[in-house]
């Protein structure tokens, strides 16, 4: 029994730490199928990182912060449409510029604004995302096997980890079962003939980089109101390179698209959660 409250635990704590990933894969699917090669996941996070903690420590919202955290997103993603979309610049260049400039100037702003060495003050309270705990989770928690999973790994997340959660199923279906998807799929197979038909690929691509950066906002929200108790430098480390490996890896499938990414951080859980290490170091 042990061991199995030991396996439930661990997947608990992946379900926390690929939230992020999750969001940012789906946010560089939905790119790379509109043709456009989006190597700023990982700026765009940071600055949606950044943004929603100071909003966040200043208005005592984590909702404002949110908001803020997608604002940033989305206006560093249109900066990339207009550079790559508009000027048709290169791809990369732009995405690694984006990432650059941002690991730059989010510790700069937070220097500046905050006195704490490029940090934001920490969050509490309505200043984060709390967990939550679903109907019943108390009550069955008992209940073995079915209670335990329940309370312990369905329950007790917060809200993004949830939406994360439902975002896979809702853009599976609006890539594949809409008609604003089958565009942005035909946009990044031939571009040329959704021209012919008198659609607008620009338009479409523009459209399909502003999905990118909600979906990347609400990631990098996520690490600094959620997961975190405010920004740091860096704190993304590397996550959007692995989702933009992922979501290129799996070719765009959703149901594929999660196994790689929920498995990321599978190693580095044994020694991040306490309760499994106390757990070995009796063994």
């Amino acid at each position: 029994m042990e061991i199995f409250e030991v396996t439930i635990l661990l997947l608990d704590a992946t379900f926390r730490v690929a939230t992020p990933l999750v969001l940012a894969a789906l946010a560089g699917m939905f790119s790379e199928r509109a043709g456009v090669v989006d190597i700023g996941l990982e700026g765009k996070m940071l600055g949606a990182a950044f943004a929603a903690a100071a909003v966040a420590t200043t208005t005592g919202s984590a909702w404002l912060g949110l908001m803020a955290g997608i604002a940033a997103s989305l206006a560093l993603s249109s900066l990339h449409a207009y550079a790559c979309v508009t000027h048709n610049g290169n791809q990369v260049v732009s995405g690694m510029a984006i990432n650059i400039v941002v690991a730059g100037l989010t510790p700069t702003l937070g220097f500046a604004w905050f006195k704490l060495g490029g940090r934001t003050p920490a969050l509490n309270g309505d200043e984060r995302f709390s967990s939550i705990t679903l109907p019943f989770a108390d009550a069955i928690g008992n209940i073995p096997v079915i209670g335990y999973i329940y309370a312990e790994l369905i329950s007790g997340h917060n809200i993004i980890v949830y939406m994360a959660a439902a975002a896979v199923p809702i853009v599976a279906y609006v890539l594949f079962r809409t008609r604003f998807g089958l565009r942005v799929r035909a946009v990044g197979e031939n571009p040329h003939a959704v021209d012919t038909a008198g659609i607008s690929v620009e338009i479409l691509r523009y459209k399909a980089l502003a999905v990118t950066g909600f979906l990347c906002g609400i990631a990098g929200t996520y690490l600094s109101t959620a997961h975190g108790a405010g920004f740091i430098r860096d704190m993304t480390a590397g996550k959007g390179y692995l989702a933009l490996a992922a979501s290129y890896s799996e070719n765009g499938s959703q149901s594929q698209l999660c196994w790689p990414v929920c498995s990321l951080p599978l190693p580095t859980r044994y020694r991040r959660d306490f309760r499994v290490l106390n757990y070995l170091s009796s063994v």
